[in-house]
């Protein structure tokens, strides 16, 4: 069913129809006190007439605002302020998506333990196989939570267990006993550009937060990068100059120096220092790459073995205005692939789909990583981590690439062994006979002289 002209249209109109703010009602005037007893009469003091050109106290309730009633008019008639009139987090904007997500949420579920929400679900096959966020369901010395339950959109709780973890994506395959689940409807062929509306479903008819794509999917895992540890400055004519060699970096111990110019990466032209980290960050770590630059004697080719950009890389301190609009969630970065958008949600309603307007499932919610940047792993890369879920498995691609870097690794040290062992026999060399080889020469050299 197509909606998404319904929900452009109640857009609209919600903003067009946006209520105006009730004026601040005025308080009763308190209980006056009860009059005393005809015998008790005592003679009340005389009240001092207020002088004609003395203001008047205001009234009880009066206080609250010395704004003039005209100018209390007009605000009334602009309506509510901008950031209450055009939120998207209005009733009326929350409840144009419902048709969007009637069928999504019936694969949602609310992940609970002992009253309180732990996180989001989706169910991923028939069986009780459910998908959530794995950091979120283990205390802080790593055990899996006890008593956690799941909660269907219908009301029916369930206990789970635990069956596979997938750490790259921070994901947790759980299941619950039970038969019939409606597994969530990933929808691969869709792929949200920066700008589209995009709604974070539950269990219930609306969505808890809405929002729009910030920036397409990326790889955030750094462990998987290559790092040669230079920067280079682009200056004129497109030259990427070396301006800093990072000590015991690999492009120092292969000999690159501040001012070479990087020419050809395996034989590629670099352009621009965007197309530089592009493509060292394409190299797997261990990876020879052929590296030409330009010097005033002439190009120089060498082979640099590339490190692993996690281990050498800082990670910045976190930035302050992160932590202004609550919580963040414990594992937010390095996942191998994530949508980013601008949704602002609590840790405890990740793990739950994202829907765009046409009711398409477009990804799985996985962390809040900022004040308003949240990340979602992308529906084809979860439907190629669910081929194995009927047996209760993830699969595991990134075994591939593991394997991948420990071949490149073993290809390293033999190499390193080939220049350690040539480095021995030239400090050898270098060095000159032993001692004791020495006295031999000498007395051969004397028994030499004697037969002469």
């Amino acid at each position: 069913m197509k909606t998404k002209p319904i929900i452009a249209s109640a857009l609209l109109a919600a903003f067009a129809a946006a209520p105006l703010r009730a004026q601040d009602q005025k308080p009763a005037d308190p209980p006056k006190p009860e009059a005393p007893k005809a015998e008790e009469k005592k003679e009340e003091p005389k009240k001092e007439e207020p002088k004609p050109d003395a203001p008047k106290p205001p009234k009880y309730g009066e206080q609250k605002s010395a704004q003039p009633a005209a100018e209390k008019k007009e605000e009334t008639e602009k309506g509510p302020p901008a950031q209450d009139k055009w939120s998207r987090q209005t009733p009326e904007i929350l409840k144009s998506w419902e048709p969007a997500l009637e069928n999504v949420r019936r694969a949602t579920v609310k992940i609970v333990r002992e009253g309180k929400d732990v996180a989001l679900g989706c169910a991923v096959h028939e069986n009780g196989y459910i998908v959530t966020k794995a950091s979120e369901m283990f205390d802080k010395k790593g055990a899996f939570l006890t008593n956690l339950e799941v909660v269907f959109a219908e009301g029916l709780r369930l206990p789970v267990k635990l069956v596979d973890l997938h750490r790259p994506y921070d994901l947790a395959l759980i299941k619950v006993e039970a038969r019939g689940l409606r597994p969530m409807p990933w929808d691969e062929s869709v792929k949200p550009v920066p700008g589209t509306f995009l709604a974070a479903a539950t269990p219930l008819r609306l969505p808890v937060a809405v929002g729009v794509v910030s920036v397409m999917p990326r790889s955030l895992d750094d462990s998987q990068k290559g790092w040669l540890g230079i920067q280079l400055d682009g200056g004129a004519d497109n030259e990427m100059k070396v301006v800093n060699v990072a000590a015991g970096s690999p492009a120092s111990k292969a000999g690159m120096v501040t001012d070479d110019i990087i020419r050809t990466i395996d034989g590629k032209n670099i352009g621009s220092v965007e197309e530089f980290i592009k493509t060292i960050g394409s190299c797997r770590p261990y990876q020879t790459v052929k590296i030409v630059v330009k010097r005033e004697k002439g190009d120089r080719e060498m082979e640099v073995i590339l490190a692993s950009r996690a281990a050498n890389v800082g990670t910045m301190g976190e930035d302050p205005r992160n932590m202004m609009a609550g919580k963040l969630s414990n594992t937010r970065r390095g996942f191998p692939d994530a949508l980013q958008h601008d949704m602002v949600l609590e840790p405890n309603q990740i793990g739950g789909p994202v829907v765009d307007l046409d009711g398409h499932v477009v990804g799985m919610n996985i962390a809040r990583s900022g004040r308003i940047e949240c990340y979602a792993i992308p529906s084809k890369d979860i439907k190629g981590l669910l081929s194995n879920v009927a047996d209760g498995k993830f699969h595991h691609p990134e075994l591939d690439a593991l394997r991948d870097e420990r071949k490149n690794a073993e290809v390293a040290l033999d190499r390193l062994k080939k220049d350690l062992e040539a480095l021995n026999g030239r400090i050898k060399e270098a060095e000159g006979p032993p001692p004791a080889e020495k006295k031999e020469e000498k007395k051969a050299e004397e028994s030499d002289d004697e037969e002469k």
